[in-house]
């Protein structure tokens, strides 16, 4: 008989047979549960059981038993669905965090608002994460978040990072930068990246970025990284107030390689017109939008108008940002 399990707080599901022990169903679901051992010793797999019932080596247990908890996953097996609660536990996909110290390469200014920084971790220190993602930089007890704006390449991480006139915080993470000859940073953090295959698409379907100033950084680490599974229906819309807000020129040289389809749009214009005139339906589409809360929205309510859906679209705004009634 199948059980299902649900992993609290992060809400993983998955299912189990009574045969099984919670640990190698967990493991053929994706799910990372850290452990050191097969039999129940190093009690690293330990876990909260909120309701329903187990098999232990002790004999069967429900939530209310006095020893049922904790609760040791290696070691036991599902007699109906069941609620853990369990901490460090990794979904399908996901990265542990990492706290690496990196040596600040090169400063290079893009435009006169944006920076281009490199860093690179310590040498035999590979570092993980998804195209996609960001990373936190720690700085004077502060955690500023990032855009990583390079595909994973074991070593190397390229930020952009805009520093503007009004915003002190950004100056003063730039002047640090400069001045200083390592920074520490925590990634991967975020859950915009293209996941495991049952979420995957077609890579003849269309992938399209919609982007505003930095949210280019985004955009590009994850086209660099299909570019390598030779995606073939690539489309990038960078959005800026200004000319000189297109810092780079690398999206005019990937359209001019035939790699992506690619157009500059001034903020003023709408975006989804844009979209639509060159794309003849929205239905299998996977989009990105990179920015802020109100453009992102902007964006989608646009494009919803037109067939296509919230789940069809990632933005790390959705996690931080509801949606305006």
């Amino acid at each position: 008989m199948t059980h299902q399990i649900l992993i609290q707080p992060k809400g993983l599901v998955f299912t189990a047979q009574e045969n099984e022990s919670i640990l190698d169903a967990a493991t053929k679901a994706g799910i990372t549960i850290r452990k050191s051992c097969d039999n129940g010793v190093c009690e690293i797999c330990r876990a909260h059981l909120i309701a329903g019932v187990v098999n232990t080596p002790q004999g069967k247990r429900n939530a209310d038993h006095p020893d049922a908890n904790p609760l040791l996953c290696c070691v036991s097996k599902p007699c109906s669905d069941l609620i853990l609660e369990l901490d460090k536990v990794l979904g399908p996909g996901e990265i542990a965090l990492q706290h690496v110290a990196f040596q600040i390469k090169d400063i290079t200014p893009l435009n006169e608002e944006v920076y281009q920084v490199d860093l690179l971790a310590p040498a035999g220190k590979p570092i993980s994460y998804h195209a996609g993602q960001y990373l936190e930089l720690l700085i004077d007890g502060g955690e500023y978040p990032f855009t990583i704006a390079s595909a994973p390449n074991d070593r190397h991480i390229e930020l952009h990072i805009g520093v503007s006139s009004d915003n002190q915080s950004s100056q003063t993470i730039i002047e640090h930068l400069k001045n200083e000859p390592t920074v520490r940073a925590r990634l991967p953090k975020g859950d915009v990246w293209l996941k495991t295959e049952a979420d995957q698409f077609n890579l003849h379907d269309p992938l399209v970025f919609i982007v505003a100033g930095t949210g280019f950084a985004q955009a590009k680490a994850m086209i660099e990284e299909q570019l390598k599974h030779q995606h073939s229906a690539i489309y990038l819309y960078w959005i800026n107030k200004e000319e000189s807000g297109f810092y780079s020129t690398l999206a005019h040289t990937w359209a001019e390689q035939g790699l992506i389809h690619y157009q500059a749009i001034c903020q003023d214009e709408a975006v989804e017109d844009a979209i639509t005139n060159e794309l003849t339906t929205l239905k299998n589409i996977k989009a990105v939008a990179c920015g802020g809360p109100n453009f992102v929205y902007s964006v989608l309510t646009g494009l919803e108008k037109h067939g296509f859906k919230q789940t069809q679209m990632l933005s790390d705004v959705f996690a931080y940002a509801p949606r305006p009634e």
